[in-house]
C-alpha cells in the first residue's frame, strides 16, 4: 500500500476548497491536465508539461487501497482511501460533481476538523504539486497519515480490516 498527498482543484486557488468538497462530496479524487492529453493509459510523459509527469502515477502507480491525504491551501482535508481504478472521461460530465476528466472512486472520506477540531492547531504541510507518492517514511505527510489512520482505526473497527 502507498501513501499519497494531492490537491483537487484546478488552477483556481480561489475555488479550491468548493473543488475538494464537490469532489469528495461525489465520491472521486482526480486531477486533468492544461492541454488535452487523453487516457493516461495510452499517452507518453513526452506530450505533457514537465511540471504534469508526475501526473502519471495517478494512473500507472495508486491502486486500490492506497491512502490519499487531501490538502487545501497547504493544510490538511481530508484523508480517504482508493476504491477505484483509474478512469478517464473525455469531457467533463458536470452530473458526476466534478471537474476533472482523470478521476478514481475514493471511500472512507476522513475530513481533518473532525481529527484535530482546533484549527488553531492545525499543521501547514506546503504542497507545490498536484500530486505525490510519499516514498519518505520519514516525511511530516506521511507520519501525519499513520497517527491519523491509528486515530481512525481505534473508532472504527472495520477501517482496521480494510488497512491491515
Amino acid at each position: 500500500m502507498t501513501y499519497w498527498r494531492m490537491q483537487l482543484h484546478p488552477d483556481a486557488a480561489s475555488e479550491a476548497m468548493k473543488h475538494a468538497v464537490d469532489s469528495l462530496a461525489a465520491g472521486y479524487i482526480g486531477l486533468d491536465f492544461g492541454s488535452e492529453v487523453g487516457d493516461l493509459r495510452a499517452s507518453t510523459r513526452e506530450q505533457v508539461q514537465a511540471s504534469e509527469k508526475s501526473y502519471f502515477a495517478f494512473a500507472d502507480e495508486m491502486a486500490e487501497s492506497d491512502n490519499v491525504l487531501i490538502e487545501v491551501h497547504h493544510f490538511p482535508f481530508a484523508l480517504v482511501t482508493v476504491d477505484g481504478e483509474y478512469n478517464y472521461i473525455r469531457t467533463v460530465a458536470p452530473e458526476l460533481g466534478v471537474w476533472f476528466r482523470h478521476f478514481r472512486k475514493v471511500r472512507d472520506v476522513a475530513y481533518y476538523a473532525d481529527y484535530k477540531t482546533d484549527a488553531r492547531n492545525w499543521e501547514q504541510i506546503p504542497m507545490t504539486d498536484a500530486i505525490c507518492p510519499l516514498r519518505r517514511a520519514d516525511s511530516n505527510s506521511r507520519r501525519l497519515i499513520d497517527q491519523w489512520l491509528q486515530w481512525l482505526r481505534s473508532r472504527q473497527p472495520h477501517l482496521a480490516a480494510a488497512g491491515d
